[in-house]
C-alpha cells in the first residue's frame, strides 16, 4: 500500500517507544484507523495483492485454495481473510507465510489463526516477536501509577519455520521460501509463486521511499544490497515483484528494475555515509543533513531514520 513518509516517520516514533513487536500495536491504539477500502488486485495466474493499512499482502488462490503472504493489522485481516475464504470457496486458508516479524506484517495474524492450516516464518521471527512482546510487556509495567494501554496481545504461534529455504506444492504452483541473510531484519523470506512468477520481497522492498532499517532485530544495509542483486539474477527477468511499501504516488509491485534501483540507493546511502564519517562529522551533525543522493532524487531529501541506521552500521566496523 503507498504509504507516505509523514505517516511512515510517524509509525517510526511509536517503535522507538513500543519496540519491534508493540509499535503498530501502539500506533493502533493510539489513532483511530481510518475507513478502510481495500484495493484487491490480481497479477497474474491466480496471484495477486491485496492493501488496506500496513504491508501489502500478497495472495495465490487456485483449485487447492487460499495462500496469503503477510497479515497487516487486526481489522484489516478479518476483511482479508473474509475475502480470501470466500473467493477459494473453502472454509480455510492454506498457508500463511509472513515475510518477517514486523506488526504491520504480522499483527492480522491471530484473526487468521483460526481459519489457517499452518502459519510459516523464519526461524528468528518467534524470537523477535516474543523479545517485541517482552519489551512492550516491561514498558507497560513501568508505567506510573498505573497502565494506561491495554496489555499487548502475546504473539500468535508459527507452526513452521523456515532456516534457509523451503519449498511446497499447492494445487499445481510450486510456492518457494528463501532467506539471504540479514537486510531489513534477520529474518526476511523471499516468496517466490514460480509458475505465475510473482515474488513477494516484504520490507526487502520500499519502492522509492527511505526504509526501516531494524538493526535491533538483525538489519544489515551492506547485505541487502547483496540480497537485491541476488534476488534480481535468480529470478526470471520477467517475475512480477510485491513490495512492502511504497512511497507517495508509487506502487506496491515492480519489476527487476526496481530491485536493483533500490539495492543501488542502499549502496549510495553507505558509501555517502562513510564520505562523511570520514570527514568527521559527529553523529548529531549527521543527522540534520538534508541532502539529496545525486542519481536517487526519487527518494527525496535524506531523513533521520535512515542515516541514523547508516551512520551506527558504518561506525560500528563499515568499510571507510
Amino acid at each position: 500500500m503507498p504509504l507516505t513518509r509523514r505517516h511512515f516517520i510517524a509509525t517510526s516514533a511509536a517503535a522507538a517507544a513500543a519496540g519491534a513487536f508493540g509499535r503498530f500495536e501502539l500506533l493502533a491504539q493510539q489513532q483511530a484507523p481510518a475507513p478502510i477500502t481495500p484495493v484487491i488486485k490480481e497479477l497474474r495466474a491466480g496471484a495477486g495483492i491485496w492493501t488496506a493499512r500496513g504491508g501489502t499482502i500478497g495472495w495465490l488462490v487456485n483449485p487447492a485454495g487460499a495462500i496469503a503472504v503477510d497479515s497487516q493489522f487486526p481489522d484489516t485481516a478479518a476483511l482479508c481473510v473474509e475475502h480470501l475464504l470466500k473467493t477459494s470457496g473453502k472454509s480455510e486458508i492454506a498457508t500463511l507465510i509472513n515475510t518477517h516479524h514486523h506488526g504491520d506484517h504480522t499483527g492480522g495474524n491471530a484473526i487468521f489463526r483460526p481459519k489457517t492450516k499452518q502459519i510459516v516464518a523464519h526461524a528468528n521471527v518467534p524470537t523477535y516477536l516474543k523479545d517485541g512482546y517482552d519489551r512492550a510487556t516491561a514498558a507497560r509495567a513501568q508505567q506510573n501509577p498505573a497502565p494506561t494501554t491495554p496489555p499487548p496481545a502475546e504473539p500468535t504461534t508459527i507452526d513452521k519455520t523456515v532456516t534457509d529455504a523451503w519449498a511446497f506444492d499447492h494445487g499445481g504452483e510450486k510456492v518457494s521460501a528463501k532467506h539471504y541473510g540479514p537486510g531489513h531484519t534477520g529474518g526476511d523470506i523471499v516468496i517466490h509463486f514460480e509458475k505465475a512468477n510473482v515474488a513477494h520481497m516484504g520490507d526487502l522492498m520500499f519502492n522509492r521511499m527511505h526504509p526501516f532499517i531494524d538493526h535491533a532485530n538483525g538489519a544489515s544495509i551492506a547485505n541487502w544490497t547483496v540480497i537485491l542483486q541476488k534476488v534480481a539474477a535468480e529470478l526470471p527477468a520477467d517475475t512480477i515483484y510485491i513490495f512492502g511499501h511504497a512511497g507517495t504516488g508509487r506502487e506496491v509491485t515492480g519489476t527487476r528494475a526496481d530491485l536493483l534501483h533500490h539495492g543501488n540507493y542502499l549502496a549510495a546511502l553507505l558509501d555517502y555515509t562513510r564520505a562523511q564519517v570520514k570527514a568527521g562529522r559527529t553523529r548529531e551533525e549527521f543527522l540534520k543533513s538534508t541532502d539529496v543522493i545525486k542519481g536517487f532524487e526519487d527518494y527525496g531529501p535524506l531523513i533521520a531514520r535512515a542515516l541514523a541506521a547508516a551512520f551506527d552500521e558504518v561506525s560500528a566496523g563499515g568499510r571507510l
